[in-house]
């Protein structure tokens, strides 16, 4: 299994928040995504049944995003906008550093994110950056929260990590 961090750059406002995200974190990284491989056999899990890669080289990862819209396959919220969400991502070294995790939670982080897609963004978590009298929701998720959790981090203290630590983290559970 594999964690992706996102380092370039969207069109459009997702590109002024990655930009925003980038700068309020100090780090070269505003998003993360889990990324299912073959040998990971958690095919049953992902929304065409399979871990295989695409045609076009792209795998099956999972998040949860702010300014896209949930995919047809989800089960709950499809078509509106922000959520926990799997999707199929080309993985370019322009765009994306890979990281291995070496614990083996596949299986794990396969099921949380099915349990939880649809899911709102946590969108109170971000305000929070900016007063810290913005309480935080259950059940909303950001991309590193929502990755952490599927990690294994206990739901209750995922909200603390960020693109960059789970980074950090990510480096250290190699």
């Amino acid at each position: 299994m594999l964690i992706a961090f996102y380092k370039s750059t969207r069109p459009g406002f997702q590109g002024i928040a990655n930009r925003v995200i980038r700068l309020r974190l100090r780090s070269i990284y505003s998003h993360c995504e889990v990324v299912f491989e073959p040998e990971d056999q958690v095919g049953r899990w992902m929304p065409d049944g399979s871990t295989s890669r695409g045609a076009d080289g792209s795998l099956w990862c999972a998040s949860s995003v702010a300014g896209e819209a949930l995919p047809a396959h989800s089960p709950r919220r499809a078509g509106k906008t922000g959520g926990v969400r799997f999707k199929r991502i080309v993985l370019n070294p322009d765009h994306w550093d890979v990281r291995r995790v070496a614990l083996n939670q596949a299986l794990g982080a396969a099921e949380w994110f099915k349990a939880h897609e649809g899911e709102l963004y946590d969108w109170q978590l971000i305000l929070g950056f900016v007063s810290w009298a913005i309480p935080q929701k259950a059940q909303r998720w950001t991309c590193s929260e929502a990755c952490a959790a599927a990690l294994g981090v206990p739901e209750g203290e995922a909200w603390r990590f960020d693109p960059a630590n789970l980074e950090a983290a990510a480096s250290a559970w190699m």
